[in-house]
Order: structure tokens, then sequence, then C-alpha cells
């Protein structure tokens, strides 16, 4: 048998920032040996969506 921990969350989706940041101070909260890594993971995730917004953005531009 194999034994986890879930966190089961409601999300109210017209406050996301305060959400999704509960959301991660919780998990932190399970991990402190592994609170850099999972926020160096984050970082890097969050800069990847950025990048795809801002070449969307670029490319939906046009030149006048």
């Amino acid at each position: 048998m194999k034994s986890r921990v879930l966190l089961e969350c409601t999300i109210d989706l017209a406050q996301p920032v305060p959400e999704i940041t509960a959301v991660i101070s919780e998990i932190l909260a399970h991990y402190p040996d592994g609170q850099a890594e999972i926020l160096r993971a984050l970082d890097h995730e969050i800069g990847m969506a950025l990048a795809a917004l801002d070449k969307g953005a670029d490319d939906g531009a046009s030149d006048i």
C-alpha cells in the first residue's frame, strides 16, 4: 500500500493571486527543507508562461 498526503483546495477564481499565494504557502509549510527548490521550479514555470505570453503579444503586434 502506498501512503500519501493530499491537499484539497477550493479556489475563488475572483481572487486568483491571494488564492494561489495561499496554496503555495500551505504547500511550502509541508516542505521546510525543499522550499527553495519548489520556489525555483515555480519561478521557472512562471517565467516560461510569461515568455509565451510575451511571444504571443509580439506575434500579434502590427508594424505600423
